[in-house]
């Protein structure tokens, strides 16, 4: 799958995610790019750097962390945070399996964005949720659309 230079996308389909909006940037995407060519394991997994703008929230940097079925505890990653100025918005993962998803529905990632990232020989497919809740946590998935190309306003 060939990545736009800029990924755009709307949220649409729940109380919190009609409320989103998040862009992620061209140095973001170059991340994922470098990620297609390392080819990393199932477990790899990182945290999404950028920051938040009224009910915008920019991804700038993906920042990879270690290979391990499910992240750390929420004091962590709440260490690792405050390391990085309050800057992580969410989290992505390689193939994740169930035990990493389930460790998403929680408190602390709520309204949090998790980017799925699945390489095959077919292309890459990134799939974007937002951690929700309504009587239970769920990923609630969002549709990712092309943002403006690269010279334009």
């Amino acid at each position: 799958m060939e990545f736009p230079p800029v990924l755009f996308h709307r949220a649409r389909q729940s109380d919190i995610i009609r409320k989103v909006d998040v862009f992620i940037t061209c140095e973001a995407s170059a991340d994922v790019k470098a990620l297609v060519v390392l080819r990393p394991g199932p477990a790899a997994w990182g945290f999404l750097v950028g920051h938040k703008k009224g009910r915008r929230i920019f991804v700038e940097r993906l920042f990879p962390a270690c290979g391990s079925a499910v992240p750390p505890p929420a004091e962590r990653l709440d260490e690792l945070d405050r390391l990085l100025g309050r800057k992580v918005v969410g989290l992505f993962a390689i193939r994740p399996g169930p035990a990493f998803k389930r460790s998403l529905l929680g408190p602390y990632f709520y309204g949090r964005l998790f980017l799925e990232v699945r390489l095959s020989k077919r292309g890459t497919i990134v799939r974007p949720f937002v951690v929700d809740f309504a009587r239970k946590f769920f990923l609630a998935p969002v549709p990712l659309e092309p943002g403006p190309k690269e010279g334009t306003p």
